[in-house]
């Protein structure tokens, strides 16, 4: 429950329109079923929402926390639990009014946008002067600001756009404790061309890999890189995202790539890379879109021995590839080199510009607008997360997700994927890409809900076991067993929680907070395996291991010296 004064103050900071406490709003915001581990509850309501359309209103919003003894947490656009409350007691932060772009530097390729203006609106008005913006892989409606700030950040595009963290520029941050901080430029009044001076620069703190999932302040306005875009002005389409259609420009086209191995596939891409020559370059499997179109005829696929074998033996490594230039002749060179790359690398190559593929691709890979209909199968899905790292990382994690996947698909927990369900895109034309493997299952089936603990460790371990820092850090079992072996980080986590939050107001569920594996389910060769690389990484870094080769010690504490103050103390 939130106090009737405490309530005033938010009304005062947002107006009272913006402000509820109201049961039946408070539960629309508490039903989050994607990510959340058992779909069927739901995630702990808000004390209170609020709506604040400026940033002054969300200082004031932040600083009645603060007063109050609340926390807060933001939401911008949503995709899951972790836009909400990890506990009770805490006011939703509503940012849907703050959906302005605040400008579009054409010269200098920036644009400057406020957390709910969505992908698919900032691209849409980006195109329209030559430009376009990196999408991440959850699609169009998700926010740039919230992937460039607080979060994951990957998409098609990488390759010629990189990702996220990559691109975020200035930023109008609000503290925990209510301080307003702008990074970069911003912070001297200079513009928004850079995140790193000559004003303050604490990108690493801000993002780091993943984000701080809104345990470190709420994120204003943000500024973010632009890239060439030599299509069309507009992509206008008809019919609906399963059978749209665009008009597909002669300096666009789209490539189907098919090779026979790993290696061959992760040297291609290698190859590729250096030749600087794709726009848009992802792996996922070919049954991977009558899985999303056309769920009755997957199944029907699937129980088709001859059929299913070609989608993931055959054809188990394809490569999806958008060529853009800003001429015939330069599309027609790269066509040239991505043949002669190919054939290299015994691989072939599919010319996918003929209908009904070519006007159709368009839109669902250049805009992602195909990604909701991964709910369509089972019913909701989770991924398995590691670290953005080297092709030749990548490759062998990735199959060993699928034999982890494979014991859950024959007890039907898990949706038959062939085990390979792989969302592969690489990164800045060349050595290092992300890849995350996906598991779809039932929401009302109670051994589908059983298995995702157990995959979720053994993911873990083949991450670590290749020491490979899975991006799954939002999760705190996670968290735990990782932070002794990767320096220890979540500590200074919790350190700088400590400095920019003196009174604890931020909701820090997906940042700092910590808990044990669940183990239930997991086979006793894998506890057995984690206990002792756990131990063994610790002793190289420690000195010789504990007694107890199952614990999970956690690094010395500092406590302030009497009377310091939580931003001065070192």
């Amino acid at each position: 429950m939130i106090s009737d004064e405490a309530f005033r103050d938010l009304q005062e900071a947002v107006g009272e329109e913006n402000a509820s406490r109201e049961p039946a709003i408070l539960d629309s915001y508490a039903w989050q079923p994607f990510l959340n581990e058992d779909p069927m509850l739901w995630t702990p309501r808000p004390a209170a929402v609020v709506l604040p359309g400026s940033t002054e209103e969300v200082r004031a919003v932040v600083k009645a926390c603060n007063r109050h003894g609340l926390k807060f947490k933001a939401l911008c656009t949503g995709w899951g639990v972790h836009a909400g409350p990890t506990e009770e007691g805490v006011v939703q932060v509503d940012l849907r009014r703050m959906d302005r772009i605040l400008d579009i530097d054409e010269k200098n390729m920036i644009a400057v946008v406020e957390p709910y203006v969505s992908g698919a609106q900032l691209q849409a008005e980006a195109m329209k002067r030559g430009l376009n913006t990196h999408l991440i892989g959850a699609g169009p409606v998700c926010s740039p600001l919230a992937s460039a700030t607080s979060m994951h950040g990957v998409g098609h595009d990488g390759i010629y756009m990189s990702y996220s963290p990559r691109n975020v520029l200035g930023v109008e941050w609000v503290l925990p404790d209510g301080e307003l901080l702008r990074l970069g430029a911003p912070g001297s009044g200079l513009g928004w061309y850079t995140g790193d001076g000559p004003g303050p620069s604490l990108r690493g703190i801000m993002r780091g890999a993943s984000g701080a999932f809104g345990g470190l302040g709420i994120f204003t306005k943000c500024a973010l890189k632009l890239f060439l875009w030599p299509g069309p002005p507009t992509l206008k389409a008809k019919g609906t995202v399963f059978d749209s259609v665009v008009e597909q420009p002669p300096n666009l086209r789209f490539y189907g790539c098919v090779f026979h191995s790993a290696s061959d596939f992760a040297d291609a891409v290698y190859a590729l890379g250096e030749a600087e020559i794709a726009y848009l370059c992802l792996r996922i499997s070919l049954g991977s879109f009558p899985m999303a179109m056309a769920p009755k005829l997957y199944r029907k696929i699937m129980r088709t021995k001859n059929v299913r074998a070609v989608i993931y033996e055959t054809l188990r490594y394809p490569l999806t590839v958008l060529l853009a230039g800003d001429s015939l002749s330069e599309v027609e060179y790269q066509e040239a080199v991505l043949r002669e790359i190919v054939h290299r690398h015994r691989g072939f190559v599919l010319d996918m510009q003929l209908p009904p593929l070519g006007p159709f691709l368009p839109l669902n890979l250049a805009r992602a607008s195909l990604i909701p209909a991964a709910f369509r199968l089972g019913g909701t899905f989770c991924t398995n997360l590691d670290e953005n790292d080297a092709l030749d990382s990548q490759m062998p994690w990735s199959e060993a997700i699928a034999e982890v996947k494979k014991p859950w698909i024959e007890r039907e927990a898990i949706i038959d994927d062939g085990a390979e369900n792989p969302y592969f895109v690489p990164y800045e034309n060349n050595t290092w890409a992300h890849c995350e493997v996906v598991h779809m299952y039932s929401v009302h089936e109670e051994k589908s809900l059983r298995a995702l603990k157990p995959i979720a460790f053994a993911s873990t371990l083949e991450a670590i076991e290749r020491c490979m820092t899975p991006l799954s850090v939002l999760n705190p079992e996670v968290r735990k067993a990782l932070s002794p072996l990767a320096g220890n980080f979540n500590y200074w986590q919790k350190r700088i929680s400590a400095i920019l939050d003196p009174h604890g107001a931020a909701d820090v569920g997906l940042y700092t907070a910590e808990r044990d594996f669940d183990t239930t389910g997991v086979s006793p060769d894998k506890i057995r395996r984690f206990a002792m690389l756990s131990e063994l990484l610790r002793w190289t870094e420690d000195g010789p291991p504990t007694s107890n080769p199952s614990s999970f010690r956690e690094p010395p504490t500092e406590k302030p010296s009497p009377g310091a103050h939580p931003r001065t103390t070192k």
